[in-house]
C-alpha cells in the first residue's frame, strides 16, 4: 500500500510540474515580440506585428503589470524614471503599435506634449489615439491596463477600447 502512495504522489507531483511547464509554455508563445521604438521621459512606444491578436495584446499587458510588481522591468524596457527617488520605474507609460510609423519618439513626444487649446494639435491627438493598440500606465497608486485607448479629458476613446484593469 505504501509504495501505491509514494507512486501515486509522484506521479502527482510530476503531473503538476508538466503541467507549469505547459501554462508558462503557453503564456510565452501567447506573448507577442515586441520592439522599443519611442521614449519620452516616462513614455514609451513599442510595436507588435500588425497580426497581433487582441488576446496576445491582453497577455502583454498583463504581463508589464507582472514584471513592473516583479521588479523584472528592465528585461522588457528600459527606465522610464532612470536613477530616480523611487526607482528605474516609478512611473511608466506603455502605447502599443503595429505601425512603426505612429510609435516613433517625434509623434510620441508630440502626443504627450499636445495643446488641447490649438485645433491642430487636437486633430492630430485623436489621430494617433487611433493607431494605438494598447496601453499600460503606471504612477505610484494609480495604474491601468487598456486594449486600445481613452482619455477622458479630450474625450478620445477608439473602438477596440477595452478596460482591463
Amino acid at each position: 500500500m505504501k509504495q501505491k502512495v509514494i507512486i501515486l504522489s509522484a506521479l502527482t507531483i510530476v503531473f503538476a510540474i508538466s503541467s507549469i511547464i505547459v501554462t508558462s509554455k503557453a503564456l510565452a508563445q501567447q506573448l507577442p515580440p515586441f520592439k522599443v521604438v519611442g521614449k519620452d521621459k516616462t513614455a514609451i512606444s513599442i510595436v507588435v506585428p500588425p497580426q497581433t491578436t487582441k488576446e496576445q495584446l491582453k497577455a502583454l499587458i498583463y504581463e508589464f503589470r507582472k514584471a513592473r510588481n516583479e521588479n523584472t522591468l528592465s528585461k522588457m524596457i528600459p527606465a522610464t524614471t532612470p536613477g530616480g527617488a523611487y526607482g528605474n520605474y516609478a512611473i511608466v507609460w506603455i502605447f502599443v503599435f503595429s505601425e512603426p510609423s505612429w510609435a516613433s519618439t517625434d509623434k510620441l513626444k508630440k502626443f504627450i506634449n499636445v495643446s488641447l487649446k490649438r485645433p491642430s494639435d487636437i486633430k492630430f491627438s485623436k489621430e494617433y489615439a487611433r493607431h494605438v493598440r494598447a496601453e499600460y500606465y503606471y504612477a505610484g497608486v494609480e495604474e491601468y491596463g487598456t486594449i486600445g485607448y481613452e482619455d477622458d479629458i479630450t474625450s478620445i476613446r477608439t473602438k477596440e477600447y477595452k478596460k482591463l484593469f
